[in-house]
């Protein structure tokens, strides 16, 4: 990893590529399902378990493929490894649109996770962390600006072709936005990034032994706990929301609507950090973070259902979630190795992303046993594990190391 200042113009390039990308590769792989799902339900007449699974096969491919491709990104840069990720997520939600059974079905979902394990937000922070150096956590945080505005951008795109098209043709829109736009944008509008790694770690024994001997393997795991048990929420809720909204008495236009406002709410939370943040450490701004994913479902739980209170759920969820992402970024980055930071980036993820496959499931499952109190009681426990890690481990550390 490069200390020395970035070069003119190639981190706003690498930004202003990544920015239209995230937002794209987000809404394409990861929330499209939220809507998507219902439809295909209706459509195939196959169990819940069987078309949210396919969601948690995707997170398992995902979580399986992130450190592999973390490490690529180390050695080679973002630019091959995202352009070809792009490819592959277009190739997943074309075998998806056409999947006539649960075996193909399934085989699509594994397809797109790997896609996922090379365009989403992990890849874009290795990515951004060679270009950037020094400026990375400055860096990461205006990317999450434009990556806020997934939700806002694909919910409504979503349930607008929904109008005209069944849930096949959409996937196949989002299957064209991946190859005709993001695969290019990687391809042509990322800068060819040259790795700095010591010759010491260019064999692949030394690495791995390196980095086992060099890492605060108790950081590591209250760390991966904090963004699993956080994780487990939001890929939760990135299919059961309208769902779980809709129970809980809102019509599904206020439940898009609480969607809408998790964007505006993630980017109002991203730009503060990114204006005043530097006041706060790394793990001062996880901490931060994780106290107030509570708060948004005891809206939930304790107000009537109303306009104003998905609009108020939207934007504390959306304030937690959008901050969260920068720390989960700018964490690793402080307090582990910076020239593995891509391969310890995937390595954080595989056990998020494991414990994620299980949420839309799990979801499913808590929804139709105990209906959506026990849903939002459920989220809240796990936005109470998430701080409390968090809390730990900034005091285990202290709260005044900066990133």
């Amino acid at each position: 990893m490069t200390a020395d200042a970035p070069a003119p113009g190639a981190l706003l390039r690498a930004l202003l590529t990544l920015g239209v990308t995230q937002i794209a590769a987000w809404g394409s792989l990861f929330y499209t399902m939220a809507l998507v799902g219902p439809r295909i339900l209706h459509d195939t007449g196959w169990s819940e378990a069987l078309v949210f699974g396919g969601f948690s096969v995707a997170m398992i491919a995902s979580g399986a493929a992130a450190p592999w491709a973390g490490r690529l990104i180390d050695r080679h840069g973002g630019r091959p490894v995202m352009t070809a990720a792009s490819l592959i997520g277009a190739a997943g939600l074309g075998f998806l649109a056409l999947a006539q059974g649960p075996l193909p079905y399934l085989a699509a979902w594994a397809v797109i996770g790997v896609a996922m394990a090379g365009a989403l937000y992990d890849p874009a922070f290795a990515t951004l962390a060679q270009i950037a150096g020094p400026q990375t956590r400055r860096a990461i945080s205006m990317l999450t600006l434009a990556g806020g505005f997934a939700s806002t951008v694909s919910w409504p795109l979503t349930l607008w072709l929904l109008r005209d098209l069944d849930w096949r043709q959409v996937i196949l829109v989002h299957a064209a936005g991946q190859a005709l736009l993001c695969a290019p944008l990687h391809a042509f509008g990322l800068p060819k990034a040259a790795p700095a790694r010591p010759a010491k770690l260019a064999g692949e024994a030394a690495p791995r032994a390196s980095l086992l001997r060099g890492m605060d393997w108790t950081a590591f795991a209250l760390f991966a706990l904090v963004i699993s048990a956080h994780g487990l929420v939001t890929s939760g809720l990135s299919v059961h929301l309208v769902r779980l909204l809709d129970q809980l008495g809102l019509t599904e236009a206020q439940g898009v609507l609480a969607g809408v406002f998790i964007g505006p709410a993630q980017v109002g939370a991203r730009l503060l950090e990114l204006l005043f943040g530097a006041r706060l450490s790394a793990l001062a701004l996880g901490v931060f973070s994780t106290a107030i994913l509570p708060f948004a479902f005891a809206l939930l739980a304790f107000a009537a259902p109303s306009t104003a209170v998905a609009i108020a759920f939207g934007l504390v969820y959306g304030a937690s979630n959008g901050l969260i992402t920068i720390a989960r970024g700018v964490v690793p980055f402080a307090l582990f190795r910076r020239d593995r930071y891509g391969e310890i980036l995937g390595l954080l993820a595989a056990p998020a992303l494991a414990t994620k496959s299980a949420a839309p499931v799990v979801f499913a499952l808590v929804l139709s046993a105990g209906g959506p109190s026990a849903a939002v009681a459920f989220c809240a426990a796990l936005g109470v594990l998430a701080a409390s890690a968090m809390l730990l481990l900034a005091l285990l550390r202290g709260t005044a190391q900066r990133a």
